[in-house]
């Protein structure tokens, strides 16, 4: 199976939505996929749960939200609203997720 691992840094909807739009491509064509939010990218839960964004709905339901960085999630104030959401928090590299847990799993990341 193809693995592909997105990792968000930028709160930038247009970069989103094209991510986006590739994570559902791809889900649908069997891959094994998903979505980091990182750094700024964290404030987009906050914003898209406020305004019940329906793609993003869709990306919650189908569980392809991989984590969200609990350190940057608190620092842009989305960490009560991605709990809310009951959204995967990992903080496990200094307060991050440890990209390298994807690499053993043989996911092609990509770093945005």
């Amino acid at each position: 199976m193809k693995k592909q691992l997105f990792v968000l840094f930028h709160f930038n909807k247009g970069i989103f939505t094209h991510i986006l739009l590739n994570i559902f491509d791809l889900a649908d064509k069997g891959y094994d996929v998903g979505i980091i939010f990182e750094s700024e990218a964290c404030k987009l839960i906050s914003e898209f749960e406020e305004q019940r964004y329906e793609k993003f709905e869709q990306l919650k339901k189908r569980k392809l939200v991989a984590a969200v960085c609990e350190v940057c999630a608190q620092a842009m104030g989305a960490l009560e609203s991605a709990k809310r959401q009951s959204l995967p928090l990992d903080g496990r590299l200094f307060g991050h997720p440890p990209i390298e847990e994807w690499i053993k799993e043989e996911y092609s990341v990509m770093l945005i």
